[in-house]
């Protein structure tokens, strides 16, 4: 039979934080609580509306994309014409 390990206790530890950790990523104990609460309150959206944004974005920056990658494919036809 497995002896049971004894759980060791300290007694000078009185859980208190003796330093803030919130400076590790660059910001004050303030700051990083101000942040928190932000993120906490940011807006959740839902699918519908997530996928009703990707719509909109594509409507206006699919035309774009089209005349971006027509024209390369434009000049490679041209290329190869001119150079075979």
């Amino acid at each position: 039979m497995k002896k049971k390990k004894q759980k060791t206790v300290y007694p000078e530890d009185k859980g208190e934080t003796i330093y803030s950790m919130a400076a590790l990523n660059g910001r004050t104990p303030e700051e990083q609580e101000e942040y928190d609460k932000r993120r906490k309150n940011a807006d959740v959206f839902t699918s519908r509306e997530r996928w009703a944004m990707i719509r909109a974005a594509f409507s206006v920056y699919g035309p774009l994309l089209l005349i971006v990658v027509g024209s390369f494919l434009l000049t490679g036809i041209l290329l190869y014409f001119f150079l075979s």
